[in-house]
């Protein structure tokens, strides 16, 4: 059980990580003309065009700085889980914040194939460490005791 605690932390920091460095390509992009990143490959694999689109903002907020928000926590329930004996509320909360990321991540993956016509490499791959987040909460959740 621990180790999903720990899986949960791992992912957790990837994922912070990922999305510091998108938040800072949304930041670059509103301050200087033209910015490019490690993940613009052509013009539909481009993270770049994926983050300046109007469709990539919730509630007026970049979706990846939304993501700065999420993994912290997540993180902080790892860690939690790691000092407590009884874990299974602990999981169920990481449950349901990294189910909410998953689906947050899924529309947004779905806008950028649908409206924005081009895929970011790094959103797709924080969805990806999202839903092992969530595999992780829910695996950690069916084995901790009350």
């Amino acid at each position: 059980m621990k180790k999903y605690a720990k899986a949960i932390i791992v992912l957790s920091a990837i994922g912070a990580l990922n999305a510091l460095y998108l938040t800072s390509l949304f930041i670059r992009t509103k301050w200087q003309e033209h910015v490019s990143s490690v993940c613009d490959m052509n013009s539909y694999a481009s993270c770049t065009s994926v983050i300046t689109n109007p469709h990539a903002l919730f509630l007026g907020v970049p979706v990846c700085s939304v993501a700065l928000l999420v993994y912290p926590v997540l993180i902080a329930l790892g860690v939690a889980v790691l000092r407590r004996s009884k874990t299974r509320n602990v999981f169920y909360a990481a449950s349901i914040l990294s189910a909410m990321g998953l689906m947050l991540n899924t529309t947004y993956v779905y806008l950028e194939v649908r409206f924005i016509e081009a895929i970011c490499v790094l959103c797709v791959g924080c969805t990806v460490i999202i839903a092992l987040v969530l595999l992780s909460s829910i695996r950690g959740y069916l084995l901790s005791q009350e």
